[in-house]
């Protein structure tokens, strides 16, 4: 028998029509509000991690069936093959030893990779591939900075949630979207807030009490101009969330180590604040990135110091995830605006590319390989031609993590895309 969710039974029972109504005489919204509210995927969360620069495929997924020819494009970037890890459900790529941290994530059967994934016609800048995987709109000229994310969470995420959506280290246009409900936290390399609270003078008795006091009393008041009313909204929203994320982090305790390091200690915010029950935030999406990966020179030095930052982070908040309970309820999402040239260049680097991987790991991954191998003897001016779009990616996590429909998924994406099946 097919498993029904919180979110099937409300979408096809009484619950459809009685649930809503009783909401809406309690909190005062609408019908489809309400729906909107209940619609919130089972306290499911999705970690997007953002590689920002364009992360080279090949020396992170190594073409073993290719190795040879891989060899010969580079000459000075080439990983030794006998120094290249199996890779949990391939036999032909394997995974880099710079990125070995991941391993054991992959050896559970919970990391997945999708190969050759981008889109026709490959935008070769930064600021137009990023704004066309943000958006996930490959129209030359883009009329929307709604971003996918932000989207879905207006048609159906939590907006009376001011944290429904959090970007660690700022807000992009991956989350904003009319209606969306967004919050930008920063952090430090401990994973403790960093400037998300309401500050006063400490030299002063009971002189904090007094303002919060003061400023939520003119906040109720409600104003007949509707940028007004925004602006009060904004604000109490701001007030309550800095509130809700300082109890949040207060409670958190793990025996979990990280790195100290910028990305690691943005991870552990977001495990302390996934992992808080008392207050449950109800966060949906969480948003990090690590920067760097543009390496036209010197790669043979900063990749590796750029992989390992990353899987040791990863590493750590998978093993915190675990010792928190919520890893079956995690999905992190791993991606980059575009791959890099086959060939290595005169500086020990790699230019801008197109076809690239996502990297995906969580409770309910069903680990592999996913979509067929680069093709190395098959070049498109000297790039990997992609064979999946990367909206298929997108199109899986809406339906199988987020459980909306096809037609929903496709509302959001703008056109119906493939599901590839790395979620159980």
């Amino acid at each position: 028998m097919a498993k029904t969710t919180r979110r099937d039974f409300i979408k096809s029972s009484a619950a459809a029509v009685m649930l809503p109504l009783f909401e809406r005489q309690a909190k005062g919204v609408t019908v489809v509000e309400a729906l909107r509210d209940a619609l919130v995927a089972d306290n499911k969360i999705l970690v997007i991690v953002e590689l920002a620069g364009g992360n080279d495929p090949l020396n992170t997924i190594v073409p073993l069936q290719q190795y040879d020819i891989y060899k010969s494009f580079r000459s000075r970037l080439a990983i030794a093959k006998e120094q290249v890890l199996p890779l949990y459900g391939s036999t032909t790529m394997g995974l880099s030893p710079l990125f070995s941290a991941v391993k054991p994530i992959a050896d559970a059967g919970k990391f997945a990779v999708v190969q050759s994934a981008h889109y026709p016609n490959p935008n070769l800048s930064h600021d137009g591939s990023r704004t066309i995987y943000r958006l996930a709109d490959t129209a030359t000229t883009v009329t929307s900075q709604a971003g996918w994310i932000g989207r879905h969470a207006a048609l159906f995420g939590n907006r009376a949630n001011p944290l429904d959506l959090v970007g660690v280290g700022g807000v992009n246009s991956v989350l904003a979207a009319p209606g969306a409900k967004v919050s930008g936290i920063n952090a430090d390399t401990q994973g403790n807030v960093s400037g998300y609270a309401f500050n006063t003078d400490p030299r002063f008795t009971g002189d904090r009490n007094n303002q919060l006091a003061a400023m939520r009393a003119l906040l109720e008041t409600t104003s007949s101009k509707p940028y007004v009313q925004l602006t009060r909204t904004v604000e109490t929203d701001a007030l309550d969330s800095a509130d809700s994320v300082a109890q949040a982090v207060s409670a958190y305790r793990s025996s979990v180590t990280y790195p100290a390091t910028n990305f690691a200690g943005g991870l552990k915010l977001i495990a302390k604040l996934a992992a808080s029950s008392a207050p449950n935030l109800g966060a949906r999406v969480y948003y990090i990135s690590q920067g760097g990966y543009d390496t036209h020179a010197n790669q043979k030095t900063d990749h590796p110091t750029l992989l390992k930052t990353l899987g040791e982070g990863l590493k750590a908040f998978y093993d915190d995830l675990i010792a928190q309970g919520i890893f079956d309820r995690t999905l992190v999402l791993l991606w980059s605006e575009f791959g890099r040239r086959v060939a290595d260049n005169a500086s020990d680097g790699t230019d801008h590319g197109a076809a690239n991987n996502f990297y995906l790991f969580g409770g309910k991954v069903k680990g592999g390989v996913y979509g067929p191998d680069p093709n190395l003897t098959d070049l498109q001016s000297g790039n990997l031609k992609h064979a999946l779009d990367f909206r298929d990616v997108y199109t899986t996590v809406m339906q199988d993590w987020f459980g909306n429909s096809g037609s929903e998924a496709a509302q959001v994406l703008r056109g119906n895309f493939n599901r590839l099946g790395f979620l159980s």
